[in-house]
């Protein structure tokens, strides 16, 4: 409890800017949640196979990765919270199309155009938080951002397991269709009862906006405030300039850049995760045998335990320091997570399911605050959009790959795969800033 206490006391102290953040981001969790569950389960429901899949998912996050610098650019310009709305609207009118619109190319061209407003979000999220706190706040913002979106995700999860089996429930939904209805509904009945859950987990992200229209204005601007970071606006010229000097820099210099090591490993992490990540609920319900309900359940709890290892994350920085912090639970995730798709057990699986999310993903805050402070400040706009697109570009391609190799060989290749990059990003992130290394070379 003191704790959770401490977290309310900073939440109190934080700046109205991050504070707003933080609800916003909260109210939007249960409908993230309930998407995780049910929107791949829905594909598949509509006859889709996964290497359909996993082309829906390349598309969407090339449109993020495409737009991730254009992003970048547009928050320099307009500030945060104009980036935030209209990405936000954006993301909501293309989801909406890609749960009524059920022909692969609508469904391709809405998860390009959702992928475009997601960038927008995730593009300001680091800055965005950085610019509105101080140094000695952002280990606490950064792990209850993501704290409050895993206990709402995790409400969402919950409801995303229990809504199509409630809608398939109720006959006068789940009879047969007018013909000119069937542009907006499925015919099928899982399908339907999924894609009408989906449609009120759409409903339900609408008050996340109101938070957003209350943020004053960030435009930036050319006066200094002593107690936030510095981060100057950076134009296309600048930002050409300094891509433009990296490539003068020799090739032995570059590669130990802190910049560069962190593409590195966005980038492998990046591919792991999508060959294994977006296929866990399909893995799940068709491979082990759970229903929909069962899965949410799993997610849940795995959100959950994510949730409280995330608020000790800070405690384990003070004892082992950054780095050790966000290596050592990643490394015991990666047997946890093999024996997952070894065994055919599905207690077993779910069981283990939520201590590997737990341990791979406890210190994402954590890992945030760190590669923006490897960085100069007035370069932290341009590194994040780096990393942003370097994880998102890799993750689709990952997750194309996934798809296909998943619909003719199974789901252990991936698995492995997946361990073998999460383990070089480890030893990278280790070998580079390890045992001191990055205090050393700053100090």
């Amino acid at each position: 409890m003191a704790l959770f206490r401490s977290y309310l006391q900073q939440f109190g102290r934080f700046q109205r800017n991050a504070r707003l953040y933080l609800i916003s981001n909260a109210l939007s969790g249960i409908t993230i949640g309930i998407l995780q569950v049910l929107y791949n389960l829905y594909l598949i429901a509509l006859g889709y196979r996964t290497d359909f899949i996993g082309l829906v998912l390349f598309i969407g996050t090339i449109g993020g990765g495409l737009a991730i610098f254009p992003a970048g650019l547009c928050v320099d310009r307009f500030g945060g919270k104009a980036i935030l709305i209209w990405g936000s609207v954006l993301v909501g009118i293309a989801g909406a199309g890609q749960i009524i619109l059920r022909t692969p190319f609508f469904l391709l061209l809405s998860a390009f155009i959702a992928g475009i407003g997601g960038a927008c979000v995730l593009v300001v999220n680091a800055p965005f938080l950085t610019r509105n706190s101080t140094s000695e706040e952002r280990p606490h913002l950064f792990s209850l951002n993501i704290v409050l979106l895993l206990v709402t995700t995790v409400i969402g999860e919950g409801l995303g397991g229990i809504l199509p089996l409630w809608f398939r429930s109720l006959a006068w939904l789940m009879a047969p269709l007018p013909i000119w209805l069937h542009w907006l509904l499925a015919p099928q009945m899982l399908a339907r009862s999924y894609q009408l859950s989906l449609l009120l987990a759409g409903l339900i992200a609408a008050p996340s906006f109101i938070p957003l229209f209350l943020l004053s204005d960030d435009r930036p601007r050319s006066t200094f405030q002593p107690d936030q970071v510095a981060i100057p606006r950076i134009g296309l010229k600048a930002r050409l300039a300094v891509v433009a000097g990296w490539r003068k820099i020799p090739p032995r210099l570059l590669l130990a850049h802190p910049l560069t090591a962190m593409i590195l490993v966005q980038i492998l992490i990046g591919t792991g995760a999508g060959l294994l990540l977006p296929y866990f609920n399909v893995y799940f319900v068709q491979h082990l045998g759970a229903t929909s309900a069962l899965f949410g359940g799993i997610d849940a709890a795995a959100n959950t335990l994510n949730a409280l290892l995330t608020l000790l994350a800070p405690w384990l920085v003070l004892r082992i320091g950054k780095v050790a912090a966000l290596v050592v639970p990643r490394v015991i995730s990666l047997p946890v997570m093999l024996l997952i798709g070894i065994t055919n057990s599905l207690p077993l699986a779910a069981t283990l399911y939520p201590l590997r999310q737990g341990l791979m993903d406890m210190s994402q805050g954590i890992l945030q605050v760190f590669s923006m402070e490897v960085v100069s400040p007035q370069h932290r706009g341009l590194a994040n959009s780096s990393y942003q697109a370097s994880y998102q570009i890799m993750w689709a391609v990952g997750a194309s790959i996934g798809g296909v190799v998943i619909a003719r060989t199974g789901y252990i290749p991936v698995f492995i795969a997946t361990t073998i990059l999460y383990s070089c990003a480890l030893a990278l992130l280790w070998s580079r800033f390890g045992r001191g290394r990055w205090q050393e070379s700053h100090s």
